[in-house]
């Protein structure tokens, strides 16, 4: 019979605190223990069972009161888990430091729960005896800086972490398992993933035995022995450990490695300028040796965040080293083909639609010489050559691509050259019919002078085919021609 892994666990942790005192306090240890929540699955919205009611009973006699009066209060619990329910769970985890405290109850809020059962149950004994027998925690106190900590307690929490880590390993494990396909074909595959899981629990029962009998090593190496093999029944049911993905990223941490070394050596060669690319692979080196040491050592999480912490570094050093490589000569000319085809297309779509795309195809000619000179170039393994040629292309795309609408833009901006220039005369004229009526118009007169100023420019601008410094010009006469017609209304 499948027994999860959490209802498991809360057996063999109330066995281990409570045996020492089994015989002086039979009644209040097995008392505690009959009244105990057993959970199997994830409590959440929606969810319905006899756990919720026993959640609910917990939550009420800890001062997580679901609700005050009616269903759900003490002495009133029911089997629903409902907002009133969610709502407690999530107060229950902000005070348990259970993340995220989004008021679902699953394994990292189970666990939490049979921590807290620990400690009530050893508070109980202590009060009524007056014997106290310190129960290890899983979770590693915080190390503050300046305080020296015993080599115990750094034992403690080394082998604390390893197994935390194991639990979720098999969690994830489980999970896998019991997803696997179930197929007639996979069946006995599956019974045999089963049995494996069941070996992987024991071993780690075995491994809490050790840790709170303070026995670290032994811990320490059974902890390592379930997490090797957790991974191996995770991927047999197919899903993805920690450990296939710090094999995968040290390999490709490593492939950079040798790239970013052997771009080092050239630029070196070549006398170009290296920065602090030396320091940065030396230390990204040490890094490396360290995520494989956390590799062998079956650590894999940490072997992942050396890793990464290298890989980081060696993009610092190649962003130090000034040198174009043969990856950046290739990418700079597959992007310039790449371009150059989508703005042939572009073009003569354009063309089909009758506009007149003489311009933008002599551009598009000479981007593609420069284009075939990078290739020749990349044959010739000149690599900085290559890269300006290949850029020298792109521009002459972009130019080639924004003379396709050059006509229609000049036309644009010419028409509104000419509307503008009808305001101005129109305001003009106003302005001397209020002149003639003894109106002082000074500042009329100042802001079309600004007008007829911005409007020369404007048309300058287009002779010289200038299109954006045009339409800055048009711009500025326009708010010109607005001031002085508000002035104008204010006569």
């Amino acid at each position: 019979m499948h027994i999860p892994l959490i209802a498991q666990c809360k057996y063999l942790l109330l066995t281990l605190l409570t045996a020492s005192f089994l015989f002086s306090m039979p009644f209040i240890a097995q008392a505690q223990i009959a009244n105990e929540c057993s959970f199997s699955r994830t409590l959440e919205m929606g969810v319905d069972g006899e756990d919720v009611r026993c959640l609910q009973t917990f939550l009420n006699e800890t001062g997580y009161t679901v609700a005050e009066t009616g269903p759900g209060s003490p002495g009133n619990e029911t089997s629903l888990f409902r907002t009133l329910t969610q709502e407690a769970v999530v107060e229950w985890q902000k005070a348990k430091n259970v993340s995220p405290a989004s008021g679902v109850f699953g394994p990292v809020s189970q666990a939490a729960y049979l921590m807290s059962l620990v400690n009530t149950l050893e508070s109980t004994v202590a009060e009524q005896t007056g014997v106290t027998t310190p129960i290890p925690s899983p979770e590693p106190e915080p190390v503050v800086a300046g305080v020296a900590t015993s080599a115990a307690d750094e034992e403690r929490a080394e082998t604390a972490k390893l197994i935390e880590d194991a639990f979720e390993l098999v969690r994830d494990a489980e999970e896998q398992v019991e997803d696997f396909d179930e197929d007639d074909e996979d069946q006995d595959e599956k019974d045999d993933l089963e049995d494996d899981l069941r070996d992987v629990r024991y071993d780690l029962y075995d491994t809490l035995q050790h840790f709170f009998d303070e026995e670290f090593n032994e811990a320490k190496e059974l902890a390592l022995e379930v997490l090797e093999d957790a991974t191996d029944v995770l991927e047999d049911a197919g899903g993805e450990s920690d450990k296939s993905e710090a094999e995968d990223l040290l390999d490709d941490v490593q492939d950079l490695f040798d790239d970013i070394e052997d771009l080092f050596d050239d630029a070196e060669d070549n006398n170009d300028d290296v920065g602090e690319a030396e320091n940065m692979l030396e230390d990204a080196e040490s890094k490396l040796d360290d995520a494989y040491a956390a590799f062998d050592n079956r650590v894999y999480r940490q072997a992942v965040s050396d890793a990464l912490d290298a890989e980081e570094l060696l993009e610092d050093a190649r962003d130090e080293i000034d040198a174009t490589t043969e990856n950046d000569a290739h990418r700079a000319v597959n992007d310039a083909r790449d371009a150059f085809a989508d703005a042939e297309d572009e073009i003569a779509d354009e063309e089909d639609d009758g506009k007149d795309v003489d311009e933008s195809e002599d551009l598009l000619d000479d981007a593609e010489r420069e284009i075939l000179r990078a290739e020749v170039a990349l044959d010739d393994r000149d690599w900085e050559d290559a890269v300006e040629l290949a850029e020298e292309a792109e521009e002459l795309i972009e130019e080639a691509l924004d003379a396709i609408d050059a006509d229609e833009r000049e036309e644009e901006l010419k028409d509104e050259l000419d509307d503008l220039r009808d305001d101005y005369d129109e305001l003009e004229e106003e302005m001397d019919e209020e002149e003639e009526d003894g109106e002082d118009i000074d500042k009329v007169e100042e802001a079309l002078d600004e007008a007829d100023e911005a409007l020369d420019d404007a048309k300058d601008a287009l002779d010289d085919g200038d299109f954006d410094d045009a339409e800055d010009y048009l711009d500025d006469a326009k708010d010109a021609l607005d001031d002085a017609q508000d002035e104008l209304d204010e006569l």
